[in-house]
Order: structure tokens, then C-alpha cells, then sequence
């Protein structure tokens, strides 16, 4: 008896999903609560693990593959090559142009410069279903893909770009077998480098950043500040905060709240660009930028203005937690009115962020740093912060944004005043 495994909704707002990686080939023994395959949706990725065990009996969507929710991905049976429902045979579908040539570029120097005979596909080559039906179906033994490519499991994408690698060099072949075989193993030393597949993530971010770049005007403004009374606020504030809630407040907390009241003396900067007009937001919800290991998302706190600083805490800890693990729900990546970014952990002192769209402007945070300043005409150390703002000038004229700017800077150093 077999069962189907399906894409699961995870979130209000998903529709679809990626499939990333199948975790189990066909066949494979999966135990429940075993991850079976990875997918990716909206900047994260999420393990489905296996509702009960047995065996992996069919994929159906294969990896690179997006499908929506509810489809079924995959049969799980309860024995070894029982009844699971046959794998669509279609052929595969043609590689467009445009791939070929990119494809063409970035492997050209591994493909062999005469196929070998259409022959079966070895079995013994680790492969995804898809790869092995597109090989099938040019002929192509996968030993020759594995020679070329340094994926551990072949992909589609290792034999599209081997085929148009074959096809390009197909035209440029010498006529001597001696001479085709030096012009390959002299492409061969000069490979230098591997081409990785983007994932769903790395598309999304970089569609994001670009379009930021080109629909907004974008400006700049740096101010330092005395962080002195910031990190003593933290110092104090923490015990009690920990004690009540489990969980360290950290300066972005602090921040998030200090940039949300300064926001509400100057709500210009909670502001959008419509094709209709500005539209001018009442509640800020704060996006916190956070780096993953393969990437970039910007967790969302509503409503950040009327909130303790206990519940700031309590929820950037568990939201960024929650990203690190690849279980945030999408909805919490959604509804941002203004964005913090920080590198200071890094030891970053300065930089300047990329707006979020739709967003209309966002604040850089860099490390605190021990400075000598003048302070009533003595040379003094103190530790000093820079913030940068970035900001959409269709929208905030230079004046607003230093007045912004002026505001965030008293109420850093005087947080107390934010956080009565």
C-alpha cells in the first residue's frame, strides 16, 4: 500500500514551493519523522520529514522543480517495490537558447569533444530521476557528466550544460581524433572554476536588491553617536528583561524601539511610493535584517512602537531562531514599513544598506567603537556608533532625512526617554 507525499503549506501566504533536494533516492528505507526532501519558498527552506516509514517508491517532482502546495511530490510504500504508481514518462522538455549559451560558457571546457555511443544509462551514477530522463533521452552516458561535473549527485542542470557544452564544441571540432583529444585535455588545465546553481533564495534577494537599486533614488546620511548610555541601558535593563522573559535583550532591540519612536515624530520615514500617490503608514513594523548561511531574510516585528521592550526581545528571538532553523512562515517576512540592519557584530564600523522595498528607507547600524572625541574641550575615549541611513529621495527631501536623522541621534543618547 502506498501513500503520497505532497507539497505542505507552510504559512498563510505560501501557494508553491521548490523542490531543492530529494534526502532519499527510490527505494531508500525512510524511517518517520525522517527528512525526506528539501523545498524552498519566499527566502527559506524547510525539511518534510516522513509522516510514517517505509519505502521511497516513486519521485514525481524532481529537484529544481516548483509546484504548488498540495501537489503530490512523491509515493511512500510500505514494502520494498510494491505497488507504487509508475514515474511520468514525458520527455523532457527542450533547453532554451538563452541556456544553452550560458550553460555553454560555464562548462564548455569539460565536455568531451565526441559523445559516446547512445548507449543505456549507467545505474551506478548517482542521479536525480530528471537527469536520468534527460540523458536517456539524448543518448548520453551519465559517466561522461560525472567525469565533467562536481556535483556528488547528478542534476539537471549538470546535464543540460554538459549537453550544450557538447553541441558547442560539436562545431568547432579539428577532424583528426589525436587533435580533438589534445584541444579537450588542454581546456581541461585551463578549467578554472565550478558553476552552482542558484536557489530560490539567492534569486529572490538578487531580484529584490536590483529592482531597489533601479525603482527608488536612493540616498545616503551618516551620523556617529555616543553609544555610551545605549550599552548602559542594555546593562541594567538586562537582568530584569532575562529573568522574566528567558531571553537577552541585545542593542537591536534596543534600536528597533529608539528607531520606532523617532519614526513617530517624523512619519515621513513610514512611508510608500504608489503609482496613486505616497501613502503614509500609521504603525511601523520593524524588518530585522538577518544573515543566514546561504543567505538573507528580514524577519518582521508588527507594531514595534507600542511594544515593551521585553516582547521586542521575546519575538526578534524567536523569529530569527525560528529563520535559522528554516521555519519561518512566510507571513512573518512580510508587511515591513522600515528596516535595521546590523553588522556591527562583525566589526563593521560603516556601510550603507539597500533599501527593502517597498519600503522607503532603512538604517545601517556599524560596530561600537572606542574613539577619541572632544567632549567640553578635553580629548575623551567613548564609544562610538555610526548609522546610516539610506533613503528614497522621490519621496524624503535631504532636511527630512537629517531631521530624522537629529532625532534618532538625541534618543540613542538618551535612551531612557524611548524606553520610559
Amino acid at each position: 500500500m502506498s501513500s503520497a507525499i505532497v507539497m505542505p503549506k507552510v504559512g498563510l501566504t505560501m501557494t508553491e514551493g521548490k523542490i531543492v533536494e530529494w534526502k532519499k533516492g527510490v527505494g531508500d528505507r525512510v524511517e518517520k519523522g525522517e527528512t525526506v526532501f528539501v523545498f524552498e519558498t519566499e527566502k527559506v527552506s524547510y525539511d518534510v520529514e516522513a509522516a510514517q516509514s517505509g519505502f521511497l517508491a516513486s519521485i514525481i517532482v524532481s529537484e529544481g522543480e516548483t509546484v504548488a502546495v498540495g501537489t503530490e511530490v512523491g509515493l511512500l510504500d510500505q514494502a520494498p517495490g510494491g505497488s507504487a504508481r509508475p514515474q511520468p514518462a514525458a520527455a523532457p522538455a527542450p533547453i532554451p537558447q538563452a541556456d544553452v549559451s550560458r550553460a555553454a560558457a560555464a562548462h564548455a571546457v569539460a565536455a568531451p569533444a565526441v559523445a559516446h555511443a547512445a548507449g543505456g544509462v549507467s545505474s551506478k551514477i548517482r542521479a536525480t530521476p530528471l537527469a536520468r530522463r534527460i540523458a536517456k533521452a539524448n543518448g548520453l552516458d551519465l559517466s561522461q557528466v560525472a567525469a565533467a561535473s562536481p556535483s556528488v549527485r547528478l542534476k539537471k542542470l549538470d546535464v543540460e550544460s554538459f549537453l550544450a557544452a557538447r553541441a558547442t564544441h560539436a562545431q568547432a571540432v579539428p577532424a583528426s581524433p589525436a587533435a580533438a583529444a589534445s584541444q579537450v585535455a588542454a581546456a581541461s588545465q585551463n578549467a578554472d572554476g565550478r558553476l552552482v546553481r542558484l536557489t530560490s533564495m539567492r534569486e529572490i534577494i538578487a531580484r529584490k536588491m536590483l529592482a531597489s537599486t533601479v525603482d527608488a533614488a536612493q540616498a545616503y546620511m551618516v551620523v556617529s553617536v555616543d553609544a555610551g548610555n545605549l550599552v548602559e541601558a542594555r546593562q541594567r535593563l538586562m537582568p530584569s528583561i532575562e529573568k522574566q522573559t528567558g531571553v537577552r535583550p541585545t542593542l537591536t532591540d534596543l534600536l528597533a524601539k529608539i528607531v520606532a519612536v523617532a519614526i513617530g515624530r517624523h512619519p515621513v520615514m513610514n512611508t510608500r511610493w504608489t503609482p496613486e500617490g505616497i501613502l503614509w503608514l500609521d504603525a511601523v513594523h520593524m524588518g530585522i535584517a538577518t544573515a543566514l548561511d546561504d543567505g538573507l531574510v528580514v524577519p518582521v516585528i508588527a507594531d514595534v512602537g507600542t511594544k515593551k521592550l521585553s516582547a521586542i526581545a521575546t519575538e526578534r528571538h524567536e523569529l530569527i531562531e525560528s529563520a535559522r532553523a528554516g521555519k519561518l512562515p512566510p507571513e512573518r517576512m512580510k508587511g515591513s514599513t522600515f528596516t535595521i540592519s546590523s553588522l556591527g557584530m562583525f566589526g563593521v564600523e560603516e556601510f550603507s544598506a539597500i533599501i527593502n522595498q517597498p519600503e522607503s528607507a532603512i538604517l545601517a547600524i556599524g560596530a561600537i567603537i572606542d574613539t577619541p572625541v572632544v567632549r567640553d574641550g578635553a580629548v575623551v575615549v567613548r564609544p562610538v556608533m555610526k548609522l546610516t541611513l539610506t533613503y528614497d529621495h522621490r519621496i524624503i527631501d535631504g532636511a527630512k532625512a537629517a531631521a530624522f536623522v537629529a532625532t534618532l541621534k538625541d534618543v540613542v543618547e538618551e535612551p531612557l526617554l524611548a524606553l520610559a
